[in-house]
Protein backbone atom coordinates (compact mmCIF):
# COMPACT_ATOMS: atom_id res chain seq x y z
CA UNK A 1 0.00 0.00 0.00
CA UNK A 2 1.29 3.55 -0.93
CA UNK A 3 2.93 5.26 2.19
CA UNK A 4 0.18 8.61 1.31
CA UNK A 5 -3.06 6.35 1.23
CA UNK A 6 -1.39 4.14 4.76
CA UNK A 7 -1.60 8.05 6.53
CA UNK A 8 -5.09 8.91 5.38
CA UNK A 9 -6.47 5.53 6.42
CA UNK A 10 -4.51 6.28 9.78
CA UNK A 11 -5.52 10.03 10.21
CA UNK A 12 -9.11 8.99 9.28
CA UNK A 13 -9.65 5.90 11.85
CA UNK A 14 -7.74 8.33 14.60
CA UNK A 15 -9.96 11.63 14.13
CA UNK A 16 -13.16 9.36 13.81
CA UNK A 17 -12.92 6.96 16.99
CA UNK A 18 -15.02 7.86 19.96
CA UNK A 19 -12.35 9.14 22.42
CA UNK A 20 -13.60 11.01 25.90
CA UNK A 21 -13.17 14.64 25.56
CA UNK A 22 -13.67 17.50 28.08
CA UNK A 23 -15.55 19.55 27.75
CA UNK A 24 -16.80 22.14 30.74
CA UNK A 25 -20.34 21.08 32.14
CA UNK A 26 -20.55 24.52 33.94
CA UNK A 27 -21.27 25.95 30.15
CA UNK A 28 -24.00 23.51 29.17
CA UNK A 29 -27.46 24.89 28.90
CA UNK A 30 -30.59 22.81 29.39
CA UNK A 31 -32.35 25.49 26.88
CA UNK A 32 -33.18 25.24 22.99
CA UNK A 33 -31.08 28.27 22.09
CA UNK A 34 -27.54 29.68 22.66
CA UNK A 35 -27.18 33.71 21.78
CA UNK A 36 -23.18 34.39 22.18
CA UNK A 37 -23.74 37.80 22.62
CA UNK A 38 -25.92 37.34 25.85
CA UNK A 39 -24.60 34.53 27.58
CA UNK A 40 -20.98 32.13 28.00
CA UNK A 41 -22.77 29.05 27.75
CA UNK A 42 -20.98 27.28 25.11
CA UNK A 43 -23.29 24.10 24.68
CA UNK A 44 -26.72 22.97 24.31
CA UNK A 45 -28.02 19.55 26.31
CA UNK A 46 -31.36 17.65 24.48
CA UNK A 47 -31.87 13.74 24.84
CA UNK A 48 -28.69 13.19 26.18
CA UNK A 49 -26.50 14.27 23.80
CA UNK A 50 -24.30 17.70 24.54
CA UNK A 51 -24.13 19.92 21.54
CA UNK A 52 -20.65 22.05 21.90
CA UNK A 53 -19.20 24.72 20.49
CA UNK A 54 -15.38 24.06 20.73
CA UNK A 55 -12.68 27.22 21.84
CA UNK A 56 -12.45 27.99 18.23
CA UNK A 57 -16.41 29.49 17.91
CA UNK A 58 -16.03 27.53 14.46
CA UNK A 59 -16.18 23.70 15.43
CA UNK A 60 -19.81 21.88 17.15
CA UNK A 61 -19.21 18.65 18.72
CA UNK A 62 -21.78 16.28 19.69
CA UNK A 63 -20.98 14.01 22.82
CA UNK A 64 -23.11 11.03 24.55
CA UNK A 65 -22.04 9.94 27.67
CA UNK A 66 -18.99 12.04 27.38
CA UNK A 67 -17.73 10.42 23.87
CA UNK A 68 -17.58 12.15 20.47
CA UNK A 69 -20.03 11.06 18.05
CA UNK A 70 -19.33 13.89 15.35
CA UNK A 71 -17.61 17.19 14.76
CA UNK A 72 -18.21 19.82 11.99
CA UNK A 73 -16.42 22.59 11.18
CA UNK A 74 -19.17 25.30 9.76
CA UNK A 75 -16.75 27.75 8.24
CA UNK A 76 -15.12 24.78 6.15
CA UNK A 77 -18.50 24.26 5.07
CA UNK A 78 -19.55 27.13 4.70
CA UNK A 79 -16.49 29.12 3.05
CA UNK A 80 -15.21 32.67 3.07
CA UNK A 81 -17.65 34.97 4.68
CA UNK A 82 -19.60 38.37 2.92
CA UNK A 83 -19.81 39.96 5.85
CA UNK A 84 -18.65 39.30 9.57
CA UNK A 85 -16.07 37.30 11.62
CA UNK A 86 -15.97 33.61 11.03
CA UNK A 87 -17.35 32.55 14.40
CA UNK A 88 -20.33 30.90 15.67
CA UNK A 89 -23.05 33.92 16.61
CA UNK A 90 -26.20 31.54 17.84
CA UNK A 91 -26.86 27.63 17.78
CA UNK A 92 -30.64 26.50 18.28
CA UNK A 93 -31.73 22.93 18.76
CA UNK A 94 -34.46 22.06 16.72
CA UNK A 95 -36.32 18.25 16.55
CA UNK A 96 -34.00 16.75 14.28
CA UNK A 97 -31.40 19.42 13.49
CA UNK A 98 -29.36 22.42 14.95
CA UNK A 99 -29.86 25.66 13.29
CA UNK A 100 -26.38 27.59 13.45
CA UNK A 101 -25.64 31.61 12.36
CA UNK A 102 -22.32 32.33 11.43
CA UNK A 103 -20.56 36.08 10.72
CA UNK A 104 -23.59 38.23 10.39
CA UNK A 105 -26.28 36.69 7.90
CA UNK A 106 -25.23 33.24 7.09
CA UNK A 107 -27.28 30.57 8.14
CA UNK A 108 -26.27 26.53 8.43
CA UNK A 109 -28.10 23.32 9.56
CA UNK A 110 -26.23 20.00 10.82
CA UNK A 111 -28.52 16.91 11.16
CA UNK A 112 -28.19 15.95 14.81
CA UNK A 113 -27.65 12.15 13.86
CA UNK A 114 -25.02 12.14 11.35
CA UNK A 115 -23.34 15.83 11.79
CA UNK A 116 -24.07 16.19 8.24
CA UNK A 117 -23.69 19.81 7.63
CA UNK A 118 -25.58 22.18 5.06
CA UNK A 119 -24.68 25.97 4.24
CA UNK A 120 -28.58 27.27 3.90
CA UNK A 121 -27.56 31.02 3.12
Amino acid sequence: MKPILKLSMLTFIATQTSIPQKYNDALISNNSEINFAKTPKRGIKKDKMIYYVENDLQTISAYKRSKLKWQTNITSVCGKLKSGEAQIRYMGYNSNKLLVVIGKHNFAEIDIISGETSFVG
